[in-house]
């Protein structure tokens, strides 16, 4: 069922999507800001904070109990990127009417709460608590570590920032490990009222019942801002090609080569489908070429996928190699392109890697979460697709239009993260 967008007062929008298949409603607000250095950590540290208590609920344990309560309800905060946008969502799942014991409605409840933890977070004079900031600050480094000790999240990071230098885009959502320690309690509750009046605001709805009680909530809460003043959202498909290239040296036994490509095709406008099933083909599915020629037959790599991000124009191709089959991999991989752009593939490894795309949107609505993110990504420049839509849009496209997306593909970049004299697991 296509979902519907309400537009809604203080410049937010509501996708209600009506067809309910599962037990549980969920209500999700994204709340989108752009990428920037100084802002990234302040706001990439709000989810820990704010879905652990709220006024009325102010320990761990007592925000629980009330999760408990309300059917075993629970509360998720993420960071997204999208291009050189930063989205913060906090969500909050709970039981539908029809399957509580006496027919209650929790979603008025299930609303206050979410909206209590945004508008009324525990605060001692007037910022958050120390002891709370301090854990949700640890637990923000930690992850930054854990990204860094990721060599392949590494690599594929480094090649962002190499390919996209002064960019957004190669910011890390989650700040870095100098910003996030440099925070306080008052810069992260200065974040917080910032992401109020600052950023675009979609709520998602998934819920078979009339949303008009929701609207009402949400716009009689963010009715109490004194203003709000979201940064206009403007698509950016321009790139100049360069030759970058740049080794580093760690720790390991394998090393990571990540090729960096740019595309001319985005969102909003443009060829997306055909350039999603272009890369699927390149190095997006288990039977792409990168795969079968690459790691299969000449045995180059450990592993080797390319992907795709349709908002800043950017594609990554990223392996894991022995140091002497380097350069033969960037060979092969640009090879197996150059088949793409000539239409040197079968029909059977192109509508392999159309029905592995489609069996990904398919999936998309099989779980509440997947169907979630799968709308969060068109927030953005609200253009509202369902899965069907883009399996259909999919099954359209033609190999001439595959090979046209391959033309439009232009190397960049070359990442190399190395072995040094030390040797350990990476």
């Amino acid at each position: 069922m296509r979902p519907n967008p309400i537009s809604l007062s203080h410049d937010m929008t509501l996708l209600h999507l009506t067809e309910q298949r599962f037990r549980t409603d969920r209500l999700t607000g994204v709340f989108a800001v752009p990428l920037q250095k100084d802002t990234a950590a302040g706001y990439a540290i709000l989810p820990g904070l704010l879905t652990r208590s709220c006024e009325d609920y102010p320990t761990m344990a007592a925000f629980s109990r009330r999760l408990d309560e309300l059917y075993g309800a629970t509360v998720q905060g993420h960071i997204y990127r999208l291009g050189g946008w930063q989205l913060i969502a906090f969500s909050i799942s709970y039981l539908n009417r029809r399957y509580t014991l006496d027919g209650s409605d929790l979603t008025a409840d299930c609303t206050r709460l979410l909206l209590d933890m945004l508008f009324r977070p525990v605060l001692e004079d007037g910022v958050f608590p120390a002891d709370a900031f301090a854990q949700e600050q640890r637990c923000l480094l930690e992850r930054l570590q854990g990204e860094m000790n990721d060599k392949r999240m590494y690599a594929r990071q480094r090649c962002e920032e190499v390919l996209c230098p002064d960019h957004p885009f190669s910011l890390n959502p989650n700040g870095t490990e100098e910003t996030v320690a440099a925070l306080t309690p008052a810069a992260a509750t200065e974040s917080l009222s910032r992401l109020l009046t600052d950023s675009h605001i979609h709520w998602l709805y998934q819920s078979g019942d009339d949303p008009a009680p929701l609207v009402a909530a949400l716009e009689e809460r963010f009715a109490t801002l004194p203003y709000r003043r979201p940064a206009a959202v403007k698509a950016d498909a321009s790139f100049t090609i360069k030759e970058s290239a740049l080794t580093e040296y760690m720790p390991l036994r394998q090393a990571k080569l990540v090729l960096g490509f740019r595309i001319a095709v985005t969102e909003p406008e443009g060829p997306v489908q055909a350039a999603q099933l272009m890369n699927t083909l390149w190095g997006g599915c288990a039977t792409s070429l990168c795969f079968t020629h690459v790691r299969e037959e000449q045995s180059l790599c450990y592993y080797c996928a390319s992907s795709y991000d349709k908002f800043q124009g950017v594609l990554l191709v990223d392996s894991g190699v022995q140091p002497e089959n380097a350069q033969r991999t960037k060979e092969e991989v640009l090879k197996q392109l150059d088949a793409i752009r000539e239409g040197s593939f079968s029909d059977e490894e192109l509508e392999a890697a159309r029905r592995s795309l489609i069996q990904r949107y398919v999936s998309a609505a099989d779980h509440p979460e997947a169907l979630e993110n799968f709308y969060i990504s068109q927030t953005l420049y609200d253009t509202y697709r369902t899965p069907e839509d883009m399996a259909q849009r999919l099954s359209a496209i033609t190999r001439e239009d595959v090979c046209r997306a391959a033309r439009l593909t232009h190397f960049d970049t070359t990442y190399l993260l190395m072995p040094d004299d030390e040797e350990v697991t990476a």
